[in-house]
Formats: structure tokens, sequence, C-alpha cells
């Protein structure tokens, strides 16, 4: 072994090596310093908490937000604790400056108001799993839905398009004036996400006619609830795009590419095919060549006949198929 300013490494093998944290005695590469990652960000974290902690006046409050981070760290690691504690700190600022303590959820809501409490979903999810506070269970369905619409909507990393945000806002107003449901509304706004990430649609862009078509081709069942976002796009911004089915010709072409590159994929193997590769060659072959699809499971009892040096023939629901050898 030699020393380096990076750690100790191994002239046989060229790696680092290993040295144990000052903390919590866990080894780790040498050359990170004196603590593990873990316990870097932990550190961090009970610091910047221990800062916090000035800002609230009750003790009450001070040990609910104490508990809160503990939580936190647990539930989603100190990393991301130690990255997005502050951004809880004012629910509970307000809770100290009003009630000294954390209130009941009808107070929470008369406060904050239910698309208030949207941003602090992760303290209420707390509260709710450590029944400090008591919600039946149609609310408690409506917060599980806002944290989807959350998590939904951060896919994008604070980059959302604005024609993603404009929708969840529209959207958001047809929900304040009872034309429509939270789950409906998080449903409605699914494939419009979808669709901005797959094609990439950025800033001030729209998605196109050819984003769209691409994407039903890819997910035909999503062509009720990407219609509504079709058509909000429309009147926002004076497009004339349609939300068009895609025709089962279309659906065969896509998926006959599918099948081709399993089929060289299985074609282009050195060793001789498995048992199973066997069947998935079967399978492929009724899918490509005759439109059929048939499980594994059935293939396997099914009797396949070796007819001549090319083919095969299998019986399947009283039908006969002829399939190549691979």
């Amino acid at each position: 072994m030699i020393d380096t300013e990076q750690g100790r490494i191994c002239k046989k093998c060229d790696e680092f090596g290993e040295v144990s944290c000052t903390s919590c005695n866990k080894l780790m590469p040498a050359g990170m310093g004196k603590q593990c990652q873990d316990c870097y960000w932990l550190k961090r974290l009970l610091h910047e908490a221990e800062l916090n902690d000035y800002l609230l006046k009750s003790n009450e409050t001070k040990k609910a937000y104490s508990d809160f981070v503990e939580w936190l760290a647990d539930c989603k690691g100190s990393m991301v604790a130690a990255l997005k504690h502050n951004k809880f700190i004012y629910f509970f600022i307000r809770c100290d400056e009003i009630w000294h303590k954390i209130p009941s959820y009808e107070s929470l809501v008369q406060e904050f108001k239910p698309n208030g409490l949207r941003e602090h979903l992760t303290v209420l999810r707390w509260l709710i799993l450590t029944e400090q506070i008591t919600i039946d269970s149609t609310t408690k369905a409506q917060v599980a839905e806002q944290e989807r619409i959350v998590n939904l909507l951060e896919k994008f990393d604070n980059k959302t398009p604005r024609c993603i945000e404009e929708y969840h806002k529209y959207l958001d107003q047809k929900l304040l004036e009872g034309k429509t449901s939270l789950k409906s509304v998080r449903l409605a706004l699914q494939p419009a996400v979808d669709l901005c990430i797959e094609y990439e649609v950025k800033g001030l862009n729209t998605p196109t006619q050819e984003h769209i078509d691409g994407y039903l081709l890819l997910k035909q069942g999503q062509y009720s609830s990407l219609y509504g976002f079709v058509t909000f796009l429309n009147k926002s911004y004076e497009l004339v795009m349609v939300c068009n089915k895609p025709s089962k010709e279309d659906v065969w072409k896509l998926k006959s590419k599918e099948i081709e590159q399993e089929i060289m994929r299985l074609y282009n193997k050195d060793k001789p095919l498995s048992p199973k590769d066997r069947l998935i060659w079967l399978q492929l072959a009724m899918a490509y060549f005759h439109q059929v699809n048939v499980t594994l499971s059935t293939l396997k009892a099914l009797t396949v006949q070796q007819r001549n040096e090319e083919m095969y023939m299998i019986v399947f629901n009283e039908k006969e198929y002829w399939l190549p050898k691979i």
C-alpha cells in the first residue's frame, strides 16, 4: 500500500483502500474525509434544524418541528431531508404564531385553505401517520390525491412547462367551481405531464401534433384523458391540433417493429437456444406471422410438430398455424 493525499492505494489492484467514519465507524472509501455521506448530511441537517429552532417560540411547536425533521430523515434519508426541510419551516412558524402548537385538521384547513395545504403535504402526511390529527377516510383520500399531483408535477424538477402550469390552474379552477373532482384533476394531468416529459417540451413551448400522435400510438388507453389537454391547448394557444385514435394498422406497425427486434435478438444469439428461448420464438412467430397472441404457459402445453426442415406446425384453438424454424 502507498499513502496519497486522497487515501491509501494498492499498487497491485490500483483501488482505493477503506477507512472508518469517525462518527458511525462505518467503512468507506479512503479520500472521503473523516465522515461518511450519511453522517455528513445528518450533521448538516441537525445543525440547520437547530438554527431554525430559534424561529419558533412555543416549546410544543419546537418539539413538533424536531420530531418532523427526525421523521423526514428516517423516511427520505438524511441527504434529502437536509436539502428539503427548510421548505417546511413556514408551516411550523404559522402554527406557532397562531396556536402555539399543531392544531386540529379543521383549524389547519380554515387557515391554510385546501390549496394552501397542498404546499405542506409532507408535513400533513407526517401528522396523519403519527396520529397527531384525525381526519375521515374521504379527506384522507383527498390528501393522498393531492400528494400524487405534487409528485407528478415534481417530475419536471422545478422547470414545469408553461402549458402544464396553465392547464393545472385551469383544472384547479374547475375543482373550485365543483365541476370536477381531485381524482379527475390528477387523471387529466397524468398524460399531459407524461407527454411533455416524453418529448421534452420545455419553457414556453407546447406539444405538437406529431407529439400527440406518437404518444397515443404508445398509450392508446390515454385517449380520453389527453383529449381534454389538447382541447385546452387549442383554446389557450389558438392551435388546431386534433386528438386522433391510432388505427389498427398503425398500432400493428409499431408492434411488429418491437417483435422484429426481439426476433433479431434471438437470431443473433451465439449459443444454442434454451427451451425457454424456443418457446419465446414460437410466441413471437405467432404474433408476427399470424397476429395471434399466445402466452408462454399455453405454448408449453401445445404439441409442436416438425413438418420439414424449415417449418413447425402447432394447433391452437382448433386451428393449424405454420411457423418457420429459427
